[in-house]
């Protein structure tokens, strides 16, 4: 059976995940920013989705952020997509690797800012100092779209934080997909981000609360830049979720090919591919 085309399967999934993330990333990002430019009774969340779609800054960080944020979604499923491939050399795991580990940077950043604004917090000093990759986040732009962003060490020391993150979690993290059956280790790294994301937010939210009220200005406090991170992480395993689950619900591409190099199983063949040598019973 002549297997789906790679090109095509890719298009069709950064094309529902563009959609998606477009319509639930703008929804998001206006409740967020509502206290700034609406009054509280959503009039003002309405207001700013009005003021965003003549605003030429929203349409630069949609043509900027959203190819970023799908394409990196398929570039960490690309190694799952059902291909022809060279009998004998399994689908490189390098990119799914750093777009995972850096994922795992992010809920890191999240979770260490959410800890300095309990410091901040404890220490009654809120507005004294602030840090934070999301300084400018508003009707103008996001902080790292903001050349000035970059020249401010508020800004700088987060995201040394970040990438020194990201080069750490690449270690673990390709230890734990190229161990057992790609689908399945793919599935479970998905579900435990997932589950970490979903517990920093709810974590996050009543710290910020707290903050709020105490803060002069509180998109400075790690709070509100940890719940950004954390909603910006949840919102982006959306899309590999969906594609896992139903790729977890429809196995039969799976049950057929070698799930390390994609090549078609024979009939009565043994228990390892003929073609890599790779274990069909690996767990």
């Amino acid at each position: 059976m002549k297997t789906p085309n790679r090109f095509m399967l890719v298009l069709a999934l950064v094309l529902l995940v563009s959609g998606f993330t477009w319509v639930i990333g703008t929804v998001l990002a206006a409740l967020v920013i509502d206290p700034w430019m609406g009054d509280g009774k959503g009039e003002g969340f309405l207001s700013v989705i009005q003021h965003w779609w003549y605003e030429p800054e929203y349409w630069l960080n949609v043509g900027v952020l959203l190819p970023l944020m799908v394409g990196s979604q398929a570039l960490f499923l690309l190694p799952l997509v059902p291909m022809r491939m060279t009998p004998g050399k399994p689908s490189s795991l390098r990119g799914s690797i750093i777009v995972a580990a850096f994922g795992a940077g992010m809920l890191t950043f999240s979770l260490a800012m959410g800890l300095f604004a309990l410091v901040q917090l404890i220490g009654g000093w809120l507005d004294l100092d602030s840090l934070g990759m999301f300084p400018f986040v508003g009707p103008e732009g996001a902080a790292f779209l903001d050349p000035d962003a970059w020249r401010a060490s508020a800004f700088l020391i987060p995201v040394a934080f970040l990438l020194v993150s990201w080069m750490i979690w690449c270690i673990p993290i390709s230890r734990f997909l190229r161990r057992g059956q790609p689908l399945t280790r793919f599935s479970r790294l998905t579900g435990l981000l997932l589950a970490g994301t979903v517990l920093e937010v709810v974590l996050l939210i009543p710290l910020e609360a707290m903050v709020r009220r105490r803060a002069d200005c509180y998109c400075g406090t790690g709070s509100f830049q940890g719940l950004i991170g954390g909603l910006v992480a949840a919102l982006w395993l959306v899309g590999p979720g969906i594609f896992l689950l139903l790729a977890n619900r429809h196995p039969a591409w799976w049950k057929t090919h070698c799930q390390r190099c994609g090549y078609e199983k024979a009939r009565g063949s043994s228990s390892a591919c003929s073609e890599c040598g790779w274990d069909w019973s690996g767990g």
